[in-house]
């Protein structure tokens, strides 16, 4: 089941996890949270919209991101061959083994470019340390390989820590209730969920919990419930066999027409093409 709180594992020596996002067309990426730190380069095109804490970033070529441990994030995007994003999650754990003084202490911060003049240098640097590590990864790796890997990781850290780091430490300020609140919709998706009943368990009226919900995760309570339905449904979609109707079920549609008009929504086609689509990529 997927929670709020998104559980990476890391092995004991490597402290980074990289991700190239292949070209699959519209992907929306739930808000949600890890113990790690994201680095988040956008290599080609402008894929879309990240959200950070509800604030709202659109995505351009040429842009790095950092968002640190446990901040509240999500993605919505469109990835086509001429849209490339790769995604490094950093080891928070590893970080404080190593660096225990400097994470206690610091913070990261990037947002977009570099804002200070001695920055520049630095950020081309990382940018290119990004592309080496996301080039490594997809080589078969002997043991050489595997060490000139980590040399890159190393470098890069060491690049974000020495330039990318500020004097302050960074605390979520999405109020406690909200992960209650997507904890309980992660739970309970494929029940019928009355979202007007959910605002009073919060001693909420829905208009204000409305509002509430989407100043910080940007988007409404009832599309997110709707988004999560046909997350779950896509990844049913793409790794059974299952038929629609019983997938609709499953996932807390009331009926298979609102499954595939919220499915089309979301990824401009339908279940039976996405499944098409997947099993010939």
């Amino acid at each position: 089941m997927t929670t709020l709180m998104e559980l990476l594992e890391f092995d004991d020596v490597d402290p980074i996890k990289c991700i190239y996002h292949r070209p699959i067309g519209s992907k929306y990426v739930m808000p949600h949270w890890h113990d790690a730190i994201e680095v988040v380069y956008v290599e080609k095109g402008d894929p879309g919209t990240m959200y950070i804490e509800g604030q709202k970033y659109d995505l351009h070529q040429g842009d790095v991101y950092i968002i640190n441990t446990r901040l509240i994030h999500s993605f919505d995007t469109v990835i086509l061959p001429n849209q490339r994003v790769v995604t490094l999650l950093v080891s928070y754990n590893w970080l404080q083994h190593c660096l225990p003084k400097t994470i206690k202490e610091k913070s990261f911060e990037l947002i977009k470019a570099p804002k200070k003049d001695n920055q520049t240098i630095a950020f081309s640097q990382l940018v290119e340390l990004i592309n080496a590590i996301k080039d490594s990864c997809s080589h078969d790796e002997s043991e050489d390989d595997r060490l000139y890997q980590l040399s890159l990781e190393i470098q890069l850290i060491r690049v974000l820590v020495n330039n990318f780091m500020v004097n302050k430490t960074v605390k979520s300020e999405v109020p406690e209730v909200i992960p209650q609140i997507i904890e309980q919709f992660q739970r309970d998706y494929q029940k019928d969920i009355q979202l007007s009943t959910v605002a009073k368990e919060y001693n909420y009226s829905y208009a204000y919990f409305s509002k509430f919900f989407k100043k910080y995760l940007g988007i409404s309570p009832k599309k997110y419930l709707t988004f999560l339905r046909v997350q779950k449904a896509a990844e049913m979609v793409e790794e059974t066999d299952d038929k629609f109707s019983k997938i609709a079920t499953d996932t807390g549609f009331p009926d298979e027409k609102s499954f595939y008009a919220a499915f089309k929504a979301r990824y401009g086609q339908t279940p039976y093409e996405h499944r098409q689509s997947h099993s010939t990529s």
